[in-house]
């Protein structure tokens, strides 16, 4: 038979082994060469989530809006008052969610993809990484039609209440890529550890519905950053998205440049989870063939 010059023939023998990374550089390498894998496979997934409904990608934007609209009217009818006037609060709230729900996508979908990968797994050689890493992508994908409908809700709510304090176009927005960017790393840093978790204790997946949510009352979505006073500050230190959210409420509504402390936050984050994430999940992605 002829030689197929593009096919290259691999055994890999999967065994009990100790947890332990590969030789990185060449892995990274491949990681990298294999991202259009990644960015073809967000694709597909994503237009099969939503084939069987009549709304298609319409619920994107509309889940996280009506969410918003629920914790909006939770907030505003159960705690009244309040400093921010006109429909600041909402704004605040709309673009906290769309960024968490960012995050949490990440998170949720690359917890299953190794689960949901094994014929993958078995079948091709690989970075198992690039499964949550195309997670990652399609949650970015999923992210970005939020942003329009944040705008013209913006602009509505500013017509329609005058008081609302809207942020004119400033330098400020550059900061935007840089926000998106950390939050796309945490969330795929943390998908990396959960990735694992979930190969070995099934019930993790369960679990992480709950961690979700209390994960997002627990961060500046429902509440003002500024609303933290001494030592409660901690909140937004300890929490992984805390950075980032306060850094898009500071941008996004308040048109402030990010301070010292937020910034650090970021950068610190998206690099703790990607070390650590990675080094969980790289170490052990030779065992997932026999785990599931």
């Amino acid at each position: 038979m002829p030689v197929n010059e593009n096919f290259v023939p691999k055994i890999q023998v999967f065994e009990p082994h100790r947890a332990s990374l590969p030789p990185l550089i060449p892995y990274i390498k491949e990681f990298w060469t294999r991202r259009a894998f990644a960015t073809e496979l967000a694709k597909f997934n994503d237009k099969a989530e939503y084939l069987d409904s009549r709304l298609g990608k319409v619920w994107l934007v509309l889940n996280p809006l009506l969410l918003g609209f629920v914790y909006y009217l939770v907030v505003t009818i159960i705690r009244p008052g309040g400093t921010l006037p006109g429909l600041t609060r909402l704004d605040h709230l709309l673009i906290g969610l769309f960024t968490f729900y960012f995050a949490q996508n990440c998170v949720t979908a690359g917890a299953l993809s190794i689960t949901m990968g094994g014929r993958l797994i078995l079948n091709q050689a690989f970075p198992r990484a690039l499964l949550p890493f195309s997670c990652a992508i399609q949650a970015f994908q999923q992210f970005l039609p939020t942003i329009p409908v944040y705008i013209f809700i913006l602009v509505a709510g500013k017509w329609a209440y005058p008081t609302t304090i809207v942020p004119g176009w400033t330098w400020h927005f550059l900061w935007i890529p840089f926000i998106l960017i950390c939050t796309g790393l945490t969330g795929f840093g943390l998908a990396l550890v959960f990735a694992t978790l979930n190969v070995y204790f099934r019930d993790t997946n369960k679990l992480l519905t709950y961690i979700t949510r209390i994960w997002m009352y627990l961060s500046p979505v429902l509440w003002l950053p500024n609303s933290l006073r001494g030592h409660m500050k901690i909140l937004l230190l300890v929490n992984p998205l805390g950075p980032v959210l306060n850094a898009t409420s500071r941008v996004w509504v308040s048109g402030e440049t990010l301070n010292k402390e937020t910034l650090v936050g970021c950068v610190f984050w998206a690099g703790a989870s990607i070390l650590i994430g990675g080094y969980f999940f790289i170490s052990r992605e030779r065992d997932f063939a026999i785990r599931i």
